[in-house]
């Protein structure tokens, strides 16, 4: 296959899949999305399969999931090597996706795109992640989403024939998992002996697996703030020796909401010595390690993440991921007291809550104290 040939029979399979229509066959042949448009938005998890490359030149109407395999079956019949990419964005309360093929001319990469109408054509990049980029950010643009939702591209292989709905979605998180986000990396000290053999737990995770040495030792600071601080009227005035490991289970999901127990606090910047004496004296028992939040592989792990009050007061404004992204590390310590007796208390800092209660040790970077 000469090069210079890949552009002239792209377009001509384009031409091709231009018979093909949006949709999906009823078993009359008729296209669902317009005979019965209400069914295919209510019903369509029910009744899709995914088409064989033969079935759709047949029924001439298909999703882009089908679409991408005839075009990949047209493209390898024409001896042009493709890569096939499925983006989904994972919301509380919708999944949309899509499907596109991708192929390489020379130094160029090309997104073949027929099924969505908006970005139909041939479109050339430099490299493959400048196109999966713009691919993304087109998608994200295009949808409503929760604040809280992540999207994801994977790429992908030739899928079974006939596979349902949420088979072809399950089958699609088996595959790579594309890496494009730009870092973004937050801080946790642990002490020096601290066993990170798994990574870092959280205090649910201690009481469910039993580990209650452990618990006891990182819940004694909160005892006080149950019983004094947090104004949790059952707890109001209790004496803090009487606290059962149960109740400040509780004491913590009635303050810091369902996740208390779960969440695993990280601060922007690395905690640095010449911020002051408590700090110098404080590294000198203990580890920094660094989490990328923005790593995608991080974001499927992770079930809740909230950015904090400023200054950790809740009767100050709740901050959002973009403070984190722009806030510079003078910035960020500009307010760190070394002589209050909770010198923490003015550095932001966010909360994650994992899945299964724990940041694993395979995301962590131990790093250098300056």
């Amino acid at each position: 296959m000469r090069e210079k040939g890949k552009k002239r029979i792209a377009k001509k399979i384009m031409e091709m899949m231009d018979g093909i229509s949006y949709g999906f066959p009823d078993k009359s042949g008729r296209n669902i999305l317009k005979v019965n448009p209400k069914k295919y938005e209510d019903k369509f998890r029910d009744f899709y399969f995914l088409q064989t490359p033969e079935e759709l030149m047949k029924s001439k109407c298909g999703v882009c999931f089908e679409q991408v395999e005839l075009e990949r079956k047209l493209f390898l019949e024409n001896q042009i090597t493709v890569q096939t990419f499925f983006i989904c964005t994972y919301d509380a309360t919708n999944l949309p996706s899509h499907t596109f093929l991708v192929y390489q001319e020379r130094e160029k990469y090309y997104w073949f795109e027929h099924s969505w109408g908006e970005y139909k054509g041939i479109h050339d990049y430099s490299n493959l992640k400048e196109l999966l980029l713009d691919v993304k950010i087109k998608f994200i643009n295009s949808h409503e989403a929760s604040k809280d939702a992540y999207t994801f591209v994977y790429q992908y292989d030739t899928p079974s024939n006939h596979l349902t709905c949420d088979a072809f979605y399950l089958f699609m998180e088996t595959q790579t998992l594309m890496k494009l986000n730009k870092p973004l990396y937050f801080y946790h000290v642990l002490p020096k002996n601290a066993d990170v053999t798994k990574g870092i737990l959280s205090l649910q995770y201690m009481y469910d697996h039993k580990l209650y040495a452990l618990f006891d030792k990182n819940v004694s600071k909160y005892k006080n703030r149950i019983v004094k601080d947090w104004c949790i009227s059952k707890y109001k005035g209790r004496k803090k020796e009487s606290l059962t490991r149960e109740e400040i289970l509780e004491a913590l999901r009635i303050f810091r909401g369902e996740n208390g127990a779960s969440y695993l606090y990280f601060f922007r910047y690395p905690l640095e010595r010449k911020l002051g004496n408590k700090i110098k004296s404080l590294l000198q028992e203990k580890d920094i390690y660094r989490l990328n939040i923005n790593d995608e592989e991080v974001q499927q792990k992770m079930k809740d993440i909230f950015y904090g009050y400023e200054e950790n007061n809740s009767d100050n404004k709740v901050l959002t991921k973009e403070y984190y992204k722009n806030v510079t590390k003078e910035e960020y310590f500009a307010n760190y007291d070394d002589t209050l007796e909770m010198n923490f208390s003015k550095l932001n800092h966010i909360a994650i809550a994992f899945i299964n209660n724990f940041c694993p040790i395979e995301f962590l970077e131990k790093i250098d104290i300056i």
